[in-house]
């Protein structure tokens, strides 16, 4: 049976990401033309990516209008997941462009902090917007590809599994943390006083929880909207920062940044790769989470609303 919610669902969805795509087109566009005004922006990724993540996106809308066969959907699938790919490395530095964006907005004295890379940090917040939606496009294609059923919910295996690996990918950031200010009084880093790290553990603390949250097999005594929202942030935002390592690295690897970025020693290149990318993995766990606790509300609903037809019929 084919509800009202699913017949405007592909619509909506379709309009909003055509829609967010041409916006990260056309602020990436405008942010080239500018080109950065401010020096912090150089050594994020290129602009450009916006335009193969746009790419990839409207070949992956066109080939699922085309086709209603199952390789079609799939390919149309891995298409826009890899759109999504891009559209978060183009939005590298959105999260530090909030920061810095906070601080100008607020004027607490914070040196060069409180600079904006306007043209940049629009173009990059647009892509990540793009992304999210993006993001729910290709998950639309795995749970309700041409009209078919909604997945069902995540098994309790699968639950357990990525609950599991949020905690793998919570902890080493803070630990790391902990431990630099532990060592701090014997072992001071030159110019550095590591202070307790009180924020580093309260992020990846409430990260670790909302994924417990949103994978229990309980019924959770907080809104369902509240969970969802703080799973599509929380994954938007460790996305954003895990693949402004990737794409960053790539970028000044191959010589198409702008800027440069020169560790001290291949430790501490090391050391950042494995701190960046946990952020990836948790972002990646996050998303995981939040995408199974919205497949098994709506198994749920659909169970709900079957028993209550059923109820009716009889």
């Amino acid at each position: 049976m084919i509800t009202k919610r699913t017949r405007t669902a592909g619509p909506i969805l379709i309009t909003a990401t055509i829609g967010t795509a041409a916006v990260a087109a056309l602020t990436a566009a405008a942010s080239l033309a500018i080109g950065p005004t401010d020096d912090y922006a150089r050594i994020f990724p290129p602009r450009w990516l916006s335009f193969l993540a746009v790419t990839l996106v409207l070949v992956s809308l066109l080939v699922a209008r085309m086709t209603s066969s199952k390789r079609g959907t799939r390919a149309a699938g891995v298409l826009g997941w890899a759109a999504a790919v891009f559209f978060f490395g183009a939005s590298g530095g959105a999260v530090l462009d909030g920061f810095r964006a906070f601080f100008w907005a607020t004027g607490i004295p914070s040196g060069d902090f409180a600079t904006v890379d306007w043209p940049g940090a629009t173009a990059r917040a647009a892509s990540l917007l793009a992304a999210l939606v993006t993001v729910a496009w290709a998950w639309q294609l795995r749970t309700d590809p041409a009209g078919a059923a909604a997945g069902a919910a995540a098994s309790a295996r699968t639950r357990i599994a990525v609950a599991w690996c949020a905690v793998a990918f919570a902890v080493p950031y803070p630990l790391l943390k902990l431990v630099w200010w532990v060592q701090d009084d014997s072992n001071p880093p030159v110019d550095v006083t590591a202070g307790f790290p009180v924020m580093e553990l309260l992020s990846f603390g409430s990260a670790l929880v909302l994924v417990l949250l949103l994978t229990s097999s309980r019924r959770v005594p907080l809104p369902a909207w509240l969970l969802v929202a703080g799973g599509w942030c929380a994954s938007m935002a460790l996305l954003s920062m895990g693949f402004l390592m990737v794409f960053g690295l790539l970028a000044q690897a191959t010589g198409v940044a702008a800027g440069s970025v020169v560790f001290a020693s291949d430790g501490a290149t090391l050391m950042v790769l494995c701190v960046y990318g946990t952020w990836l993995a948790l972002g990646v766990v996050m998303l995981t989470a939040t995408l199974g606790f919205i497949d098994a509300r709506g198994s749920t609903r659909d169970a709900e609303n079957a028993r209550a037809h059923a109820s009716i019929a009889a």
